[in-house]
């Protein structure tokens, strides 16, 4: 129970605390796309503002009527007082009309166009005339800002100056200075001066309603940025988290610094629903593990102990854990395995008992072959002392044959002991056959005689070559035993230069349709000698047949090769 209510309190500790994280990063995410939706619209107002004075600026520098008259009017005045006065009036009138159409004057306070040395000049105020100085291209020509930024490559936006044009130099303004070139040439003509005061841009920032902790910043270029507050613009540099968009036409930044109060005050209704979730799940897990505790614990302890009791040896019959569930089936299931072990004990008592006389009686019938190789081996005795070498020979290969068929267990042996119970086995056929047949055993490499072969897989073998390739043949024959290795594989060729075999013959052999072992080796057929190399080895290993008929009949084993110890580190 203590482990499944820690495990509840895990999973409800890392719902909660994932669900915050998750929560936080979502409303703080939705808090930035949204300010930065604002700023965007904020901003694409201010900006399309920003444009217009700029397009206006161009249009001056560009506009062929203005040019002519920064041209012409200092040679108009000197040759006709009253046609320069005339020029300079078309070309105001110009100039006024093109300033009330596009809608300037609502951004800029003054519009001024001067010759190069201030002489003669052309003046558009918004709002009636409000000049406060006497000499006015001098007096801009001769602030702080007039030589930076007239040749400045293009418009340049230092900040806010007082205004040069105003006894206390208020409202501040941003000056725009740009030269005005020769439509011919590059050479300079005139300037023109524009100053597009503060309260364009507190006007348009007071649409972003903004909160006790919450910032919005405004930068011109780098270096000058001013915080806007309800008293107006003051120069302070972006901190660290806001969220800037940067003005398409005019290149200034607004930035904004959300308000971690308002992030705070929307996280306590997630925490609120947080907690509640954490509640539940905590909850749901104690209950869930009183279930547990009532429905598997209570029933596997049972069963725990059912299997103790049958490991102290009672093995009766217990119906209180055989409940009406899967637990009550594993009961149902620990109960029959009782009683069967209980069976099997006894049954086991009774196979002891009939394996002791099976013993018994296997021990009695090895004494037949005991008896039978021993007194072959007396007659083999009592032939050589009288000069009987053949039947000493014979008497010692089929004693040493049943010898080995008698006490030997071993299934693999090396080849050359092979070889030497084929040798015990030709003996025996040699003087039944009166010495007409004769075994050769060609070897390439004496280390393969130490690779293994199933016991008593040859003998089948020679005898099937002697009875059905030899024997029918009426002549004398010769059996030849070839020994090599092959793709890495033992070969032995058995070949016999009797009657041979047909297609449908090895068919039959390989198949065990056919019987063709017989007299001593009666159970081992080459069917079996296959079959037995097959299940060793695997089904890459066996015996393959080929003959001609009439000519030769070759039994060929494939075996594996198996490297000795020091060939496998070469």
């Amino acid at each position: 129970m203590l482990w499944a209510v820690g495990f509840a309190l895990i999973i409800a500790l890392a719902v909660a605390c994932a669900s915050y994280v998750l929560s936080a990063r979502y409303l703080r995410e939705n808090q930035q796309q949204s300010a930065l939706t604002n700023i965007h619209v904020l901003g694409g107002d201010l900006d399309s503002d920003i444009n217009t004075v700029i397009t206006f600026t161009n249009w001056i520098c560009l506009d062929s009527t203005i040019g002519n008259y920064l041209r012409t009017v200092d040679r108009s005045y000197a040759n006709d007082i009253q046609a320069g006065r005339k020029l300079s009036v078309g070309a105001w009138n110009h100039l006024n009309n093109e300033f009330n159409i596009v809608g300037v004057r609502n951004s800029v306070t003054r519009v001024v166009i001067s010759t190069p040395d201030g002489t003669q000049f052309l003046q558009c105020v918004s709002g009636g005339n409000d000049q406060s100085v006497t000499d006015v291209p001098m007096t801009i020509m001769d602030t702080s800002f007039f030589d930076d930024l007239i040749t400045a490559p293009g418009f340049k936006w230092n900040g806010f100056y007082p205004n040069p044009l105003s006894k206390n130099g208020n409202p501040k303004v941003i000056p725009i200075i740009r030269p005005i070139h020769s439509s011919s040439s590059s050479a300079i003509i005139g300037w023109v001066y524009m100053d597009i005061p503060i309260s364009v841009i507190t006007d348009s920032l007071k649409s972003f309603v903004l909160t006790e902790d919450d910032a919005l910043y405004i930068t011109f270029s780098k270096g000058i940025t001013y915080r806007y507050t309800d008293e107006g613009l003051l120069k302070e540099a972006v901190p660290e988290g806001a969220i800037s968009y940067t003005l398409p036409d005019s290149g200034w930044t607004l930035s904004y610094l959300p308000s971690k109060a308002a992030l705070i005050n929307r996280m306590r209704s997630y925490q609120l629903m947080i907690m509640v979730i954490f509640l539940v799940i905590l909850f749901a897990g104690v209950m869930l593990s009183f279930s547990l505790h009532r429905t598997i614990t209570r029933p596997v302890d049972r069963l725990i102990s059912r299997l103790d009791t049958i490991g102290q040896g009672d093995f009766s019959r217990d119906e209180k854990i055989e409940w009406n569930n899967e637990l009550g089936e594993i009961g149902r299931g620990i109960n029959n395995l009782s009683e069967n072990v209980s069976d099997l004990m006894n049954k086991r008592l009774l196979d002891e008992k009939a394996r002791h006389d099976l013993e018994y009686q296997i021990l009695q019938s090895q004494i037949n072959p005991h008896f039978l190789y021993n007194t072959l081996n007396t007659i083999k005795w009592m032939a050589t002392i009288q000069g009987s070498e053949g039947i000493a020979d014979m008497s010692t290969s089929l004693s040493r044959l049943m010898k080995n068929i008698a006490k030997s267990t071993e299934d693999l042996i090396p080849i050359s002991d092979e070889f030497s119970l084929v040798d015990d086995y030709f003996t025996i056929m040699k003087y039944r056959y009166g010495g007409t047949i004769d075994l050769e055993y060609i070897t390439d490499d004496e280390a393969l005689l130490k690779q293994h072969i199933n016991r008593f897989s040859l003998q089948p073998i020679i005898e099937n070559a002697i009875f059905h390739g030899i024997e029918p043949k009426g002549s004398a024959g010769r059996i030849t035993i070839h020994t090599y290795r092959k793709d890495g594989n033992v070969i032995i060729d058995v070949t016999d230069n009797g009657v041979g075999m047909t297609a449908e013959a090895i068919a039959e052999v390989l198949s065990g349709a056919s019987q063709t072992s017989t007299e001593f080796f009666k159970q081992i057929g080459v069917y079996n000698v296959n079959e037995r190399i097959k299940y060793t080895f695997g089904e890459g290993y066996g015996i393959t047949i080929e003959s001609e008929p009439g000519v030769y009949t070759t039994m060929r084993f494939t075996l594996p090769f198996v490297a000795p110890p020091e060939e496998e580190y070469m």
